[in-house]
């Protein structure tokens, strides 16, 4: 597999779908098995490139590999070393070191060599990855099948040589061979327009190289250099999800269906391939910035910025990373941490009021990034004119004043922010991710001890447990201690926080429904200070 190509990328129901249709095909003692078409260039030194069917032939090797595999425990090391020599490795006649059949790319070959040589002796921890993740899940399901095909089998040895001779004589692929990559990258997009499902990442990376022309080699390192970037801040997969974002960034809205098309009409040349290939590597260190925000790109910008970003992730809003990337590359410092506090104003109002749905809020940041990277709104006041719809003061303080948190994290954020508009700062104030030192404390129990269900019916503590009303944040220590102890004892802990709306919590002689929304009016009305888009 040449560098550029994805990693392992199938799931194990990929791999389990694979096995059934080849178990359907020999019960049914059909004449063959179609794999589909492999694209491949070459030879060069007697070994071909594989442009396209990565992901079947490496499944299909280790298919193999878990049937030699069984043939080795069962001491069978005839019949090992005939896989082994007939499907996997050669051996040099003079150097004798095997040479494997099929090699992966830089990223996942170390770990698919040890699969085929000796799944037992793999240390996994050595393999973070989650293409390696993959490879050891595929790998423990062909395990797994095979064992399964061996216990109901009445003669396993002879289910196993039937499977290699299928596997062998009558699995059928299509071989196409092209000269060099750039008729191999032509012949791989017409193979996707005549129906075979692709990447878009494939589609696209494919597109480049073959526009890139002399240029090739230059484009497959962005493209590399783009991949690693992403693979290095997240554990899930990012590149077609980038890729979308940053085309948003420069072209507006763009479904994922739509992507590879609008790319392609705006990349015509050698150029202008080269140009776009350079873009996507430059950006692709912003946009793991905006993932990880220990990033060192922070450093050039005030703590706020870092701060802003931070908040954007606890409040899942993948949606405006379009907009961040286009700011952060036509803004100046300044002007950026403007616009990414009222950029988080902005996503809080329409977290807690609701009624945009994700597709009405890509639109929206979407259509803002295409006016930023333009050059026609310079400034977030630019930005702000050019939304739809925002959520006005009066519409948030009421959404505020009735809003239910679920999730805890978010929750310590909204409390934390709140502590900011309150004269002084505390000691216990310490950045939200910190739960070692500032604990959420619910006032209203989610357990409820029989002091509490006096005063309180299921159906009113359930509406009311997860109200922001209900919640504070206090030193670990004292929540640690609190429990679920009646309001009376509670109070008297809460009272000493510095803490302005925990130690609020002490003026109220008993906490019932009227409590909890009084004290949640008076947390809507700082909020709407807190996050003011004006």
């Amino acid at each position: 597999m040449p560098a550029y190509q994805r990693s392992f990328a199938w799931e194990p129901e990929h791999v389990q779908a694979l096995l059934a249709d080849i178990h359907e095909a020999i019960m049914s003692k059909e004449k063959e098995y179609f794999l589909g078409s492999i694209v491949v260039t070459g030879p060069v030194e007697r070994r071909y490139e594989v442009v396209d069917g990565q992901q079947r032939l490496t499944s299909v090797s280790l298919l193999i590999s878990a049937i030699r595999d069984k043939f080795r425990d069962d001491n069978d090391h005839e019949a090992e070393t005939s896989i082994r020599n007939d499907f996997l490795a050669n051996v040099d006649r003079k150097t004798k070191e095997r040479e494997p059949k099929l090699t992966l790319n830089e990223v996942d070959n170390e770990l698919y060599q040890e699969l085929l040589e000796d799944k037992h002796a793999i240390d996994a921890l050595r393999y973070p990855r989650q293409s390696h993740k993959r490879l050891l899940a595929a790998a423990d399901c062909m395990r797994k099948y095979i064992d399964e095909i061996c216990e109901e089998a009445p003669d396993p040895e002879e289910a196993l040589h039937d499977w290699l001779d299928y596997l062998e004589s009558n699995l059928k692929v299509i071989l196409v061979t092209a000269p060099d990559d750039s008729n191999a990258f032509v012949i791989f997009e017409t193979l996707n327009d005549r129906g075979l499902e692709l990447a878009i990442s494939d589609l696209l990376k494919n597109y480049l190289f073959h526009r890139s022309g002399e240029k090739l080699e230059e484009t497959k390192n962005r493209w590399l250099t783009m991949v690693a970037t992403l693979e290095s801040a997240s554990d899930d997969p990012l590149v077609v999800t980038y890729l979308r974002h940053f085309a948003m960034s420069k072209y507006g809205l763009i479904r994922e269906k739509d992507l590879f098309g609008v790319i392609k009409k705006k990349v015509t040349s050698k150029k202008a391939a080269l140009q776009f290939s350079t873009e996507l590597s430059n950006a692709a260190k912003t946009y793991a910035a905006l993932i990880n925000t220990d990033h060192e790109l922070w450093s050039k910008y005030d703590a706020n910025v870092r701060d802003a970003v931070s908040a954007l992730n606890l409040l899942g809003m993948a949606q405006v990373r379009p907009l961040l990337l286009a700011i952060l590359d036509k803004l100046e410092p300044k002007k950026v941490s403007a616009a990414f506090k009222k950029l988080v104003a902005v996503a809080v109002r329409f977290q807690i009021v609701g009624g945009a749905g994700g597709g009405t809020l890509e639109r929206i940041y979407s259509d803002a990034a295409r006016g930023v990277s333009e050059g026609k709104l310079t400034s977030i006041d630019d930005i702000l004119k050019g939304f739809t719809t925002l959520p006005a003061d009066s519409a948030f303080i009421a959404a505020f004043s009735v809003a239910s948190i679920s999730k805890q994290g978010l929750a310590r954020f909204y409390l934390r922010m709140l502590e900011t508009a309150a004269p002084g700062v505390s000691g216990e104030l310490v950045p939200n991710a910190n739960t070692d030192r500032v604990n959420l404390e619910h006032v209203l129990p989610l357990t409820l001890s029989d002091k509490w269900t006096k005063d309180w019916s299921a159906d009113d503590a359930k509406a009311y447990q997860r109200r922001l009303g209900n919640m504070a944040i206090m030193a670990a220590k004292a929540n640690s201690s609190l429990g679920n102890d009646e309001f009376s004892k509670k109070k008297l802990v809460l009272a000493k926080s510095q803490f302005s709306f925990t130690k609020l919590i002490n003026e109220y002689e008993k906490w019932d429904i009227s409590a909890i929304e009084n004290r949640q009016l008076r947390m809507a009305e700082v909020a709407a200070r807190i996050w003011s888009i004006k």
